[in-house]
């Protein structure tokens, strides 16, 4: 049998879910944390890598390693990983990714829309706010930044909600049903926007993306919303553009390190609010359809499929 390792966090979840998926595979799993007292010897056989972080010089035990599946949809830290061989294959996996994160879009800004903050606090007065009316979102605009199946779930999703929504991709296109902006388009499109979401991987292009230059053509009715990557965002430019007025709220569901400091300034801003990089939750239920034809082909020695372009990043 071939063999497929696991070392993720959740690894006693994902070793069952991955068996039942492929039972014609031999798979074992470890924490991280204790990985590098894996059976040497079995791992040494062991062709492919199932994870999400693994620690430094594990891959030294696996020599004839030739493919790695990411366990989420981020793959920076894989793409660019020095122990990782050029030859070795890197898939990712959206999962449901797509649904949870427009759930969580639109739960914020439907929370700002429908008042529900300014709601409970009446309520708590025992008060009748009858000038408590909903913002219409009607062709309101929404510009996603990152327009793959994630970015396009939550497109789907915001289109439900009556706005309008503006697609951003690296280069400018057109296709069948829309055309796509160009990240460098961005800024033009800033002033007329309702809520702007990242949800692009992490390149050198994106890196950063969020900083003073961009928010200068912001305002103050203005929602920024990453469910992307923390490193994407320049988290001081983003404070001062709250408080200048370019930019009305922050919802911040990832950071450049995990968990953010107790001392950061983020935590205490009124108009930021911040989740614990809950948006898209890596489940098996969720991910293993995604997994299930290059599972099937590595069983069957056949061609692993749809690897990253690790040039590109994604």
């Amino acid at each position: 049998m071939r063999k497929l390792a696991v070392v993720h966090h959740r690894h006693d979840d994902w070793v069952p879910a991955l068996k039942e998926a492929e039972p014609r595979l031999e798979i074992r799993g470890w924490h991280p944390k204790e990985a590098m007292e894996a059976d040497p010897a079995w791992l040494a056989d062991a062709e492919a890598l199932f994870t999400w972080r693994f620690p430094e010089g594990f891959l030294k035990k696996m020599p004839k390693l030739r493919w790695v599946q990411n366990g989420g949809a981020g793959v920076e830290h894989l793409v660019k990983h020095p122990d990782i061989p050029e030859d070795v294959l890197v898939t990712r996996a959206d999962g449901q990714f797509g649904l949870w994160m427009a759930r969580f879009v639109c739960g914020h800004l439907l929370s700002e829309a429908q008042c529900l903050e300014a709601c409970a606090q009446a309520q708590k007065e025992r008060r009748w706010e009858g000038r408590l009316l909903p913002e219409d979102l009607t062709s309101k605009q929404a510009l996603i930044v990152g327009f793959g199946r994630i970015g396009r779930q939550i497109g789907r999703a915001l289109t439900e909600l009556g706005m309008e929504v503006k697609g951003f991709v690296r280069r400018a296109r057109k296709e069948a049903d829309r055309e796509l902006f160009g990240l460098a388009d961005l800024p033009a499109h800033l002033p007329s926007a309702r809520v702007l979401v990242l949800c692009a991987p992490l390149t050198d292009e994106t890196r950063g993306l969020v900083d003073a230059r961009l928010l200068a053509h912001g305002h103050g009715a203005l929602t920024f919303i990453n469910v992307g990557r923390g490193d994407q965002v320049n988290h001081e430019d983003l404070l001062a553009a709250l408080d200048s007025g370019h930019l009305g709220r922050a919802v911040l569901d990832v950071f450049p390190v995990e968990p953010l400091s107790t001392d950061s300034p983020l935590w205490s801003h009124p108009r930021v609010t911040i989740t614990p990089h809950h948006s898209g939750p890596s489940t098996p239920r969720a991910t293993i359809p995604d997994l299930i034809a290059n599972l099937k082909a590595y069983a069957e020695d056949r061609p692993i499929e749809n690897a990253v372009d690790r040039d590109l990043g994604y």
